[in-house]
């Protein structure tokens, strides 16, 4: 899946591409980190709403089951959980665009792979931000935890837990926006961002069309 920042990012985009209200946007931000926010596998595979195996290629998120479930608060436009649904939208594109088109095939080839995959993250937190330029406006909406819905899935103490660790994500040191990319290329991974915005917004705007 795409990085706590890459989907903070996404969220942001989202949220200023759809004019969302001030007073939404720190639940909307919130919700588009907040599948994240458990770490055991059978945890992630709810949070996200997998559903298929990973074995056949048929793993995907279950958006319209997302949205059936919780179509009440759907329908009453909550940020929190709109912001849910674009990451599930976006790691949806992950698992078709990255995970299954190449990069399972080549983590299950070389096991140092992963490791590089995750420094790669970990530098383009840094470089991401330094793109988009609002790093200083994501860390004050999110210094403010908001009052959000505990769902089946993920209760909201444990999404104000993990609020920090996106916090931490934002620290970076100037000499990572010089550090090459070893797994991804920028624009690859700009282009992921860019592309799940756009899904984003199209999905949002089909709930209600």
């Amino acid at each position: 899946m795409g990085s706590r920042i890459m989907q903070l990012v996404i969220g942001n985009r989202i949220a200023e591409c759809l004019s969302v209200d001030e007073k939404d946007r720190t639940p909307f931000l919130v919700g588009s980190v907040a599948p994240d926010a458990v770490f055991s596998f059978e945890e992630k595979n709810l949070s996200h709403f997998f559903v298929g195996e990973i074995q056949d290629y048929s793993r995907h998120a279950d958006i319209n089951g997302f949205l059936r479930k919780y179509s009440l608060l759907v329908k009453n436009k909550d940020p929190y959980i709109l912001g849910y649904f674009a990451h599930l939208v976006a790691d949806d594109i992950w698992l078709r665009g990255f995970y299954f088109s190449w990069l399972r095939n080549r983590m299950d080839a070389d096991e140092g792979l992963y490791q590089l995959y995750h420094n790669d993250f970990w530098l383009l937190n840094g470089k991401l931000l330094d793109y988009y330029g609002f790093t200083e406006k994501l860390r004050k909406k999110l210094n403010h935890f908001p009052s959000i819905v505990d769902l089946e899935e993920l209760k909201s103490e444990d999404v104000e837990k993990f609020i920090p660790y996106v916090l931490s994500d934002m620290e970076y040191d100037q000499e990572v926006l010089k550090e090459k990319l070893n797994v991804f290329t920028f624009n690859q991974i700009l282009g992921y961002v860019e592309t799940s915005v756009d899904m984003g917004i199209k999905n949002i705007k089909r709930i209600f069309s």
